[in-house]
């Protein structure tokens, strides 16, 4: 199973290829995948491969959720095409190639469910640079921040 997690800035395409059966989003520096803002939980959501057949997303308690297609979820298995947030970041999943064509407009405004909530918690607008996200970055001694 190849599955890539696809962002995008403006119309600048990222992708966040999954390499491992287990691949934890946070903002601590030894995150699988690291999304640095505070919206983010230190260690907020699990990605996992199970028998190379089923992606799923687990939810590590974090404080702003994390979301599938606008709705909560505390865990559910991913399917191709599915939008994954996590903070102000939403994610395309892709499985095995599909969907082929992913576009800036496939990660569509939040619903108003998501809206609400994202405007409850926080009012702010994130400007994420490229350098804002790290796949497997190595411990760092700035780790204190991230401590309660």
């Amino acid at each position: 199973m190849n599955v890539v997690l696809v962002m995008f800035k403006g119309q600048d395409r990222r992708d966040f290829p999954l390499k491992d059966e287990k691949t934890i989003l946070g903002r601590r520096q030894d995150c699988g995948l690291r999304v640095p803002t505070q919206d983010v939980s230190r260690q907020h959501c699990e990605l996992l491969i199970l028998n190379r057949k089923i992606l799923a997303v687990k939810d590590l308690g974090s404080s702003n959720g994390t979301f599938v297609n606008g709705k909560r979820v505390a865990e559910v298995e991913l399917k191709a095409g599915d939008r994954l947030r996590v903070g102000p970041v939403t994610f395309i999943v892709q499985v095995d190639g599909k969907p082929a064509k992913i576009t800036p407009e496939d990660v569509a405004p939040p619903t108003s469910a998501e809206a609400a909530v994202v405007a409850a918690e926080d009012e702010r607008t994130f400007e994420l640079s490229d350098g804002d996200f790290d796949m497997d970055a190595a411990l760092e001694d700035d780790d204190e921040r991230d401590m309660p």
